[in-house]
C-alpha cells in the first residue's frame, strides 16, 4: 500500500468507527423518554417534534449515515395501543401511507428469535422522485405491557452487504404510559438509524436531511392515527 493511501486510512477509520459507535449509544437511548421530554408537555402534546435535527454524515461514494429521532406525547391513544400498530405488518403500508413516505411489509417467517419481514421503504423526494429501498429485517419485540412497548428492527448482514440502495438500517420503536400533573399520557418515540445511497440526488446530504425530518414526524402522526382505530 502506498504511503499516501495508508495515511488516508489512518486519518479516515477512525472517523467512521466514531460514526458507529454514536450511532450504537443514540440507538440504545432511542429505547428511553427523551432527557427533558416532560418539561416540554405543552409543546409536544399530540404535536410531533424532533429530539434532534435529522443528521446525514457522509462517509464517501455519495453514501451517507442518516440519523433521524422524533418523539411525541399523545392524550389520545394507549400504549397498547400503539404497541398494535407497531406490530401490525399486515397493515403496515396502509398504516404508513403518507405524503412524504410510504412503508410498505410483508411477513417471511416467525420465530422464537423474532420475525423476519421483508419492507419496501418509499420516500418522496423533491421534483417528485422517488427513492425506492427495499431490505430483509429481523423485528424483536423488547416489551409489551400496558406500561412500555418497544420493538427493534435490524437489516440483516446479508441483506445489507448486497443492498445498493441503504445498508446497516436499525429502528426503534418506543411507546411508554407517564403521568405528568396527574393526567396520563402515551409518550411514542420513533427513531431510525440507517447508511443511505444519495447517488440520484443533487446536494445529496443537505435533501437527506431537510426531508428526512419531516418524513418521521408525519410517520410519528400516523402512528396516533391508525393506533386510534385499536
Amino acid at each position: 500500500m502506498k504511503p499516501v493511501k495508508y495515511l488516508l486510512l489512518l486519518i479516515f477509520m477512525p472517523a467512521v468507527a466514531g460514526l458507529f459507535a454514536q450511532a450504537n449509544s443514540a440507538a440504545g437511548a432511542a429505547a428511553s423518554i427523551a432527557p427533558g421530554s416532560q418539561a416540554r408537555l405543552a409543546e409536544l402534546l399530540n404535536k410531533p417534534a424532533m429530539v434532534s435535527p435529522a443528521k446525514a454524515a457522509s462517509l464517501g461514494k455519495n453514501w451517507f449515515k442518516l440519523e433521524t429521532d422524533a418523539h411525541v406525547f399523545s392524550d389520545e391513544v394507549s400504549v397498547r395501543q400503539v404497541s398494535a400498530v407497531y406490530n401490525d405488518f399486515v397493515n403496515q403500508e396502509k398504516n404508513f401511507t403518507g405524503k412524504k413516505a410510504i412503508l410498505a411489509a410483508t411477513v417471511v417467517s416467525s420465530g422464537k428469535d423474532g420475525t423476519v419481514v421483508d419492507f419496501v421503504s418509499t420516500t418522496i423526494a423533491p421534483m417528485g422522485i422517488k427513492i425506492r429501498a427495499p431490505y430483509r429485517a429481523l423485528v424483536t419485540e423488547y416489551e409489551n405491557t400496558d406500561m412500555k412497548a418497544s420493538i427493534g428492527i435490524r437489516q440483516f448482514d446479508t441483506d445489507s452487504a448486497s443492498n445498493t440502495t441503504v445498508k446497516g438500517m436499525y429502528s426503534v420503536r418506543y411507546a411508554e404510559s407517564v403521568t405528568i400533573g396527574g393526567k396520563a399520557y402515551t409518550y411514542i418515540r420513533l427513531y431510525v438509524i440507517n447508511d443511505v445511497n444519495g447517488s440520484i440526488l443533487p446536494n445529496a446530504g443537505k435533501i437527506l436531511e431537510s426531508q428526512s425530518g419531516p418524513a418521521i414526524l408525519e410517520s410519528v402522526d400516523l402512528i396516533i392515527r391508525a393506533a386510534k382505530s385499536k
